[in-house]
C-alpha cells in the first residue's frame, strides 16, 4: 500500500485541549497504535490552561506541550503550526481518534503527489456512538446539512463535483467546479508544512480550507483513512453544546459562519435564512429523509426530521431569549 515517496513523510499531529483528561488518552492511544514509524510522528498539544490532568497525560505520552493563552481551539491550532517540525500537519480535536493501525500510513499516500497540498479522512462512527453522532458523522449538523446540501459531506461529494483524478487510495475532486464544500481542519485534516492560517481565519475551522480551494490547490479525500468523531453523547448533549453557538450567531455578526456565508453564493445565504422555518416544519424534512433514504440507502436519513426539529426548536428558543434580552435593554435605556 505504501509508495516509496510516502514512507518518509514526517507527521506533526496537532491537538488543542482544555480540561480534556477524559478524552485525551483515547486520542493519544490512537496515535500510538499506528503502525507508522514512531520516529516520524510528533504530537503537539496546545493547552488552554487546563486545571485537571490534561497536561500530565500529554507529557506522559511524550507530546510537546505549549501554552494557549487564547484558550480556544482554533487559535491554538494556529500557534502549534508555527512549532511543527514535520512535513505534514494533522489537526485533531480532542473528540477525535485515529481508526485502526494504518490511518497515518494511508494519509501519507497522497503526499507522494507534489500537486496535493492537503488530504482529509472519512469520519467513522463506532458502536459507542448513538444516532445523533452517527448523523453528524454522515451529514454534519442539521443546519449545515441543509445549507451546504451535497457539498456538506464526502458521502455526497460524488454528486456535487467532477473527479479530477482517482487512485486506489484517494480521490481528488474538482472543488472549484461547484459550491464550496464543508471541510473542517479539526477532523483529521492533513496539510503540507510550512503552513500558517491566513490572516482573518484565526478563529475559523473551515475558511482556511476554502481559501486553499479558491487558490486552486488540490486536496485529496482518503476514504480508507478513518477518524472516529465522538462529537456528542446524544441529542440532549448536542443541544447543550450547540445552544450557546446558536445564541452567539444570533448576537454576533462577526461569527465565522456569517463571514463564510457573506463570501459565498446567494443561494446558500437564502437557505441559511430559510432553515429556521424548514427545520420545524417536520413534513418537509420528512419528505427529504424519505427521498434521501431511497437514494443513498443510509439509515442516518431516518433521524433527519427528528434532529432538524430538535435543532430548529432550540434555535427558536434561543431567538426568543435574545429578543427578550434586547427588549429589556431597550426599556432600561429609556
Amino acid at each position: 500500500m505504501r509508495s516509496p515517496a510516502s514512507r518518509g513523510v514526517r507527521f506533526s499531529v496537532i491537538v488543542p485541549v482544555f480540561n480534556e483528561q477524559g478524552r485525551l488518552p483515547a486520542v493519544l492511544e490512537s496515535i500510538r497504535r499506528q503502525r507508522y514509524p514512531s520516529e516520524l510522528v510528533e504530537v503537539l498539544v496546545a493547552d488552554g490552561g487546563s486545571t485537571d490532568q490534561t497536561v500530565a497525560i500529554a507529557n506522559a505520552f511524550g507530546a510537546r506541550v505549549f501554552d494557549n493563552p487564547m484558550r480556544r481551539a482554533e487559535p491554538g491550532v494556529g500557534a502549534l503550526l508555527a512549532h511543527a517540525r514535520g512535513d505534514v500537519a494533522i489537526i485533531m480535536a480532542a473528540d477525535n481518534a485515529l481508526v485502526g493501525e494504518t490511518t497515518l500510513e494511508r494519509l501519507a499516500l497522497p503526499f507522494a503527489d507534489p500537486q496535493i497540498v492537503a488530504a482529509f479522512p472519512a469520519l467513522v462512527s463506532t458502536a459507542r456512538d448513538g444516532a445523533t453522532t452517527r448523523y453528524f458523522n454522515a451529514f454534519t449538523d442539521p443546519f449545515n446539512h441543509f445549507v451546504y446540501g451535497r457539498a456538506a459531506s464526502p458521502a455526497s461529494f460524488h454528486r456535487a463535483y467532477r473527479i479530477k483524478r482517482r487512485t486506489s487510495d484517494y480521490v481528488v475532486y474538482d472543488f472549484t467546479g461547484g459550491p464550496m464544500p464543508l471541510v473542517a481542519l479539526a477532523q483529521g485534516f492533513a496539510i503540507r508544512l510550512p503552513y500558517q492560517k491566513p490572516p482573518g481565519t484565526e478563529e475559523d475551522d473551515v475558511a482556511p480550507v476554502e481559501l486553499l480551494i479558491a487558490q486552486g490547490r488540490d486536496i485529496a479525500f482518503v476514504p480508507s483513512a478513518g477518524v472516529e468523531h465522538h462529537t456528542v453523547d446524544g441529542l440532549s448533549d448536542a443541544l447543550r453544546k450547540f445552544g450557546p453557538r446558536i445564541r452567539a450567531r444570533l448576537t454576533d455578526a462577526d461569527q465565522p459562519v456569517w463571514g463564510r456565508l457573506r463570501a459565498g453564493d446567494r443561494a446558500r445565504r437564502i437557505r441559511a435564512h430559510l432553515w429556521p422555518f424548514y427545520s420545524v416544519s417536520v413534513i418537509v424534512p420528512a419528505i427529504g429523509a424519505i427521498y434521501g433514504l431511497a437514494r443513498d440507502r443510509r439509515p442516518e436519513w431516518i433521524f433527519h426530521p427528528i434532529l432538524s426539529a430538535a435543532f430548529g426548536f432550540e434555535f427558536w428558543r434561543q431567538a426568543t431569549i435574545v429578543a427578550f434580552e434586547r427588549i429589556r435593554k431597550l426599556r432600561h435605556a429609556d
